[in-house]
């Protein structure tokens, strides 16, 4: 039977990562341009919805537990049902009748968003030796850039035409149908040590043995930490960026998602020199770059809130950095504890959520208290705790230890 060379067979999961991938991105992206239309919508107010998007991303405090069951039976069989069950709760969310219908289907696909995406990195990683891991990690996290390119570009204008429901159920569709295609990957196991005899442990030692990440803990936990101080540094702005401009500029959805485009693009250039440049020029030092120019962003943030271009722009240059800093960490965290990389990367993913849920309650109500200058400064905070852990306490590599 033929086989696909190893980079052709490479070339296949990465071009298959970055479109499930687009489809998740945009379901966890459509709040943020789009947040008070979906709240009018399902008839609840702005901070409320706010509240669901919260919710929905505590939800992924499970993603450690998904991953480590992962690096047993398998990154596949977990990517394929995290996609299907992110499918339902779209269709769900898209059909509800009312508001508690959709705040439980927006639980369901928090589970399956948790799931999907640290086990791709996961599975993409196995299959990637280090030197080229920040390419190919990066290439899929065109993805993200993609999402505000094409997903949002495209929901903006279902919304408009059509209703707020269009996108949730047009997702639902596409994301059943991208599990069914990921039947045809490759199976890939983590690298569990199923040698070792197993032992009678209680509750409490079980849970000290799932959260000791070994002799590199220090800097494997200062990497997570890092990952969810930027998500929620960004996402504070982002959540409701969409109602800023449209209270202060009046904005069509069809213009946010115009807008969207914009940040796509500038996430997507951002991504493609994160792919062609990271390896040579290092992972933390990529990392400690990004984060530096999010934080010097949120800075400049308020001072450029005089006119509706130059709130674009103050609005880009932290998106810029952050996915430049997002990507880099994702490759620097996949070798710190390479032996339970399903774990490391779930619990990654969970700091990120968690910094998700933080942003999306807290940020409505900065910006209605305490307007731009409350977002940005807020920001600002964790983005300089951010710096200071990349520059002084995670490591490039699991062989350099405290």
């Amino acid at each position: 039977m033929y086989k696909k060379p190893i980079n052709q067979r490479i070339t296949y999961l990465i071009i298959l990562g970055v479109g499930a991938k687009l489809l998740i991105d945009t379901t966890i992206q459509l709040f943020n341009p789009f947040l008070i239309i979906i709240a009018a919508g399902v008839g609840i107010s702005v901070v409320s919805m706010g509240g669901v998007v919260a919710l929905r991303g505590l939800v992924g405090i499970i993603a450690p537990l998904i991953g480590s069951l992962a690096d047993k039976i398998g990154y596949k069989k977990v990517m394929l049902i995290s996609l299907l069950i992110t499918g339902i709760g779209m269709l769900i969310a898209g059909f509800s009748w009312n508001s508690s219908i959709f705040i439980a289907a927006m639980i369901v696909t928090g589970i399956g968003q948790a799931g999907f995406t640290p086990n791709l990195h996961a599975y993409l990683s196995s299959r990637l030796p280090y030197e080229k891991r920040a390419r190919g990690i990066g290439i899929v996290e065109y993805s993200w850039a993609l999402a505000g390119i094409v997903g949002l570009f495209i929901a903006g204008y279902l919304i408009e035409e059509i209703s707020w429901r269009t996108p949730f159920i047009l997702l639902g569709v596409l994301l059943v149908f991208a599990s069914m295609v990921y039947m045809t990957l490759p199976g890939q196991k983590g690298l569990s040590l199923k040698s070792k005899p197993k032992e009678r442990l209680s509750l409490g030692k079980k849970i000290s043995l799932f959260f000791n990440l070994g002799p590199n803990a220090k800097s494997a936990w200062g990497t997570i930490v890092v990952q969810g101080l930027n998500m929620f540094s960004i996402m504070h702005i982002m959540i409701i960026h969409g109602g800023w401009l449209h209270d202060k500029y009046g904005l069509s959805p069809s213009f946010l998602g115009m807008i969207a485009l914009v940040f796509g693009i500038s996430d997507l250039i951002a991504s493609v020199y994160v792919s062609v440049a990271v390896d040579k020029i290092g992972k933390k030092k990529s990392v400690a770059i990004g984060v530096i120019g999010m934080t010097a962003g949120y800075l400049l943030l308020p001072f450029l809130n005089t006119s509706l271009y130059l709130a674009i722009f103050g609005l880009m240059i932290p998106r810029i950095f952050f996915e430049f800093a997002t990507v880099s960490n994702l490759a620097l965290l996949s070798e710190q504890v390479p032996e339970e990389r399903g774990k490391i990367m779930s619990l990654s993913t969970t700091f990120g959520l968690i910094g998700i849920t933080l942003a999306s309650a807290l940020g409505p109500l900065s910006y209605y208290h305490i307007g731009v200058f409350g977002l940005s400064f807020i920001s600002l905070i964790a983005g300089l705790v951010s710096s200071f852990l990349i520059l002084f306490v995670v490591k490039e590599h699991p062989s350099v230890l405290n």
